[in-house]
């Protein structure tokens, strides 16, 4: 990355308010973070930060 690169991403991907707006309609949920990384240089992975996670 250069010096004064600028990175645009999202904060996660998974918004049902999404579907049908952002994501085309026939993509299944389970594709949906292939398809934003294709669109955005990144995306936060961040789930331990907002809550604990359960070992299953």
């Amino acid at each position: 990355m250069a010096e004064g690169d600028i990175r645009i991403g999202i904060s996660g991907w998974r918004y049902a308010p999404w579907r049908g707006t952002f994501y085309p309609k026939d993509l299944r949920q389970k594709d949906e973070l292939a398809f934003a990384s294709g669109m955005f240089r990144s995306i936060e992975l961040n789930g331990t930060f907002y809550s604990l996670q359960r070992p299953k």
